[in-house]
């Protein structure tokens, strides 16, 4: 995970390796949770997030996946991979997880989506 930009500055390129550091370490100790409890449907989600921080989509699409398994229902899952969906450009995807999650409580994304025309 490692940036090494020279066209940053110093200070930049240091806080920039401290960060990505600190979420490799957050990556690490989120498996390891899912580990003790597989079944954690919440824990895939944010193991999914920590992903999507560091640019691993497909990976971070594979744990929401696995989250939306386990708990149907779980609104910020939905939210999180109609984002991916968006990003990937399959709206018709994008537009049914963010109608669930707009069902769920959590309308940002469809609203966000008819606001530019996607829903």
């Amino acid at each position: 995970m490692t940036r090494n930009d020279n066209s940053l500055p110093f200070f930049r390129q240091v806080a920039n390796e401290i960060l990505d550091g600190e979420t490799a370490s957050q990556i690490a100790e989120q498996r390891a949770a899912l580990e003790k409890n597989p079944e954690w449907a919440v824990g895939y989600y944010h193991l999914a997030q920590l992903l999507r921080v560091c640019q691993q989509p497909v990976e971070a699409k594979k744990n929401l996946l696995t989250a939306l398994e386990k708990e149907p229902l779980l609104a910020d899952a939905h939210l999180a991979l109609g984002e991916i969906y968006v990003a990937e450009d399959d709206l018709e995807r994008a537009r049914q997880h963010a109608e669930i999650a707009a069902q769920l409580g959590k309308p940002r994304l469809l609203e966000q989506m008819k606001r530019h025309g996607a829903a």
